[in-house]
């Protein structure tokens, strides 16, 4: 198993390549995150990404009858 740190960061610039897997996989995260920040219009990454969990989780719950 490989195990990544990935940071994410409001300010995230993509490294000269080519990227190391580590660096590819940040990119990926940090690229989902602005794309999170945009889609729910909000003021940063980190609650781009709350915002797209908690759609994430709402889709999941089962409905009850």
């Amino acid at each position: 198993m490989t195990e990544y740190v990935i940071n994410i960061v409001d300010n995230y610039e993509v490294p000269e390549a080519p990227l190391t897997s580590q660096q590819y996989v940040v990119f990926v995260m940090n690229k989902a995150a602005e794309s999170y920040k945009h889609q729910y219009n909000t003021a940063d990454f980190e609650t781009g990404i709350a915002a797209a969990r908690d759609a994430y989780n709402e889709s999941q719950e089962e409905v009850t009858p």
